[in-house]
């Protein structure tokens, strides 16, 4: 049995999941072994993975969890003491590069940039490098480079209030921990290699210490956005950019120079 959320946005709550369970236990085996595989563990909510601790401390015979997660931090301390772990490392970067180049999805720059917004998962970068998901990231990016000008952060508003929100947060937040990398001359090790100039300019517009604050804020919104049930998205995004807008008005920055 496989589950995995509808949506990008929505968490895992606690009597979607008590329903999922009532009728995974109700399932035959069909004189086999049980095997449900929970992608995104994350997800889940603090009520939800309480219910699935339940079954894990007394499970039913014969029967395999298998919790898909990349940020297993996010996951209850209680639940990851009750599972063995598994790394699934990532194949070597030239080898995922010229996997890439043989599915013709995008130019070296681009599936390198891909690449590396995933972690070296070939897959994932290579479902990023589509069209669609491609041009709602090149919109972000052209939407921050004319925010930044005009110190209009509000601007960024409608191409980050979506369901894949999250995604979208962590496309933001790599071009702003970029422009940290960029200051201590580690270019090199930029993720977004296709957007140089616009990681340049995150770099010159603020100060090491106001991208750390931002980037923060971001993981902590986007961490409220995945774990809240119900959590109002557009209100939460407005004040996260209004706050970024009060920064800049508070330093008085007048000039992309003036750092």
């Amino acid at each position: 049995m496989y589950w995995r959320r509808k949506r990008a946005k929505a968490a895992w709550g606690s009597s979607q999941f008590a329903r999922l369970l009532k009728r995974y236990i109700r399932m035959r085996s069909r004189g086999g072994a049980k095997v449900v595989w929970l992608a995104q563990a994350e997800a889940l909510t603090e009520a939800a993975a309480n219910a699935l601790l339940k079954t894990l401390e007394e499970p039913p015979a014969n029967t395999y969890f298998l919790l898909g997660c990349r940020e297993p931090s996010r996951l209850l301390a209680t639940l990851r003491s009750r599972c063995f772990y598994w790394h699934l490392n990532s194949p070597d970067e030239q080898l995922s590069l010229q996997w890439l180049n043989r599915q013709a999805v995008g130019n070296p720059t681009d599936c390198l940039t891909a690449l590396r917004l995933h972690d070296g998962a070939p897959i994932a970068a290579e479902q990023l490098l589509q069209p669609e998901r491609w041009q709602q990231r090149s919109a972000l990016c052209g939407v921050l480079h004319d925010a930044l000008l005009g110190q209009d952060m509000l601007a960024l508003l409608p191409v980050l209030n979506h369901d894949n929100v999250a995604e979208r947060l962590h496309w933001l937040c790599s071009l702003l921990i970029d422009a940290m990398k960029w200051q201590q001359g580690a270019a090199g090790f930029v993720l977004n290699q296709d957007r140089l100039p616009l990681v340049q300019q995150l770099a010159t517009r603020l100060s090491a210490a106001s991208l750390q604050h931002i980037v923060q804020q971001w993981l902590h919104c986007r961490h409220q956005l995945l774990s809240v049930v119900g959590v109002n998205r557009e209100l939460l995004l407005t004040e996260q950019l209004l706050s970024w807008e009060q920064m800049f008005a508070s330093a008085g920055y007048s000039h992309p120079h003036s750092l």
